[in-house]
């Protein structure tokens, strides 16, 4: 599993501010955690649906301080 680098969370969840950023690399979490809970909270139906388990608790917290940032997105539209 590779060590998870700031830089590494910019190229895999975009823009981020640097408090999410932060919190992320807090976490603990590798970057294959981080794509997997990126794509929990972006993949479609089809990919949601073949998953037959809850996130890991790591990567459900992962998905919550990346979910905060699209909430603010759509607060400001």
């Amino acid at each position: 599993m590779s060590k998870l680098t700031a830089d590494a969370v910019r190229k895999i969840a975009g823009q981020l501010d640097e408090g999410q950023v932060i919190e992320i690399l807090k976490t603990g979490a590798s970057e294959e955690e981080l794509v997997e809970a990126f794509e929990w909270l972006y993949a479609d139906d089809a990919l949601s649906k073949s998953r037959h388990h809850a996130p890991d608790s790591r990567i459900a917290l992962l998905r919550d301080i990346l979910n905060r940032q699209e909430t603010a997105i759509d607060e400001e539209r």
